[in-house]
């Protein structure tokens, strides 16, 4: 019997009851004059079961959702995140960034791995605020290199999410010289409209939420632009360890 006569026929219906084959999310309904109809029933497993329940829909068909945990929540769990960020402070630039970068972080993951750094935020603390003029203002660059070498390492603290040590590949370096490979900046400025004082001041943040990918011995290199050479910013970020189908895609 084939699958248009099953779906379109009465006679098919029948034979598809009677046979006790049952394909997962068909169901067969009966109709007020009697007859019966083949209908598709989105399903879904609830996790750690075996029990299906229906997904609500709703008249034009459009699926309802509900958003049972934190956004984050998954990853974190399976102790993929990551974070680090400078313990001393680096002179902001006063110019479009090129070679040098604040904070490098090198994936040194194998070049056949696949394993990614997928970039969640991007932050830096200005450590020291600059006494020179009136309405300065900050903000983060970033970039990701082409694949180069392993840089010296600062050895900063990497945490994990849930706040256990790091044993992964990447490696973590300050003040690097670099290739330049499309700076661009990141997240908002932080205007200042006092003349400041040599005292910390505010934090600049870049949700990148995965718009960042670093391959496999690439680096995330980040640095801060700034209206004054004298303010100094300590820069980090977030991250999340992935593994993409290095046969899917050519980057990798």
């Amino acid at each position: 019997m084939t699958e248009e006569a099953m779906i379109d026929t009465q006679e098919g219906i029948l034979s598809y009851l009677n046979s006790g084959l049952r394909i997962r999310g068909q169901n067969v309904r009966r109709m007020y004059d009697g007859g019966m109809a083949m209908s598709v029933v989105v399903k879904g497993t609830i996790k750690g079961t075996t029990q299906e329940l229906e997904f609500a829909l709703d008249p034009t068909g459009h699926q309802f959702i509900a958003q049972a945990v934190a956004a984050y929540e998954e990853l974190s769990r399976q102790g993929q995140g990551w974070q680090t960020m400078q313990t001393s402070a680096t002179a902001a630039l006063v110019v479009r960034p090129t070679t040098v970068t604040g904070l490098e972080l090198w994936n040194g993951n194998g070049a056949g791995s696949g394993l990614c750094l997928v970039v969640d935020r991007l932050f830096s603390h200005n450590l020291v605020s600059s006494t020179t003029g009136l309405g300065g203002g900050a903000g983060i660059w970033a970039m990701v290199t082409a694949v180069k070498a392993t840089p010296s390492t600062a050895s900063l603290a990497v945490v994990g999410n849930s706040g256990k040590a790091y044993g992964g590949a990447v490696v973590n370096a300050v003040g690097t010289t670099v290739v330049a490979n499309g700076w661009f900046p990141w997240g908002m400025t932080r205007m200042r409209e006092s003349a400041g004082s040599v005292v910390p001041a505010g934090i600049l943040e870049a949700q990148v939420q995965g718009r960042i990918i670093v391959p496999p011995q690439c680096s995330l290199c980040i640095t801060v632009v700034s209206g004054y050479a004298a303010d100094t910013f300590c820069s980090g970020a977030s991250w999340y360890e992935k593994t993409f189908d290095a046969t899917k895609n050519p980057l990798l």
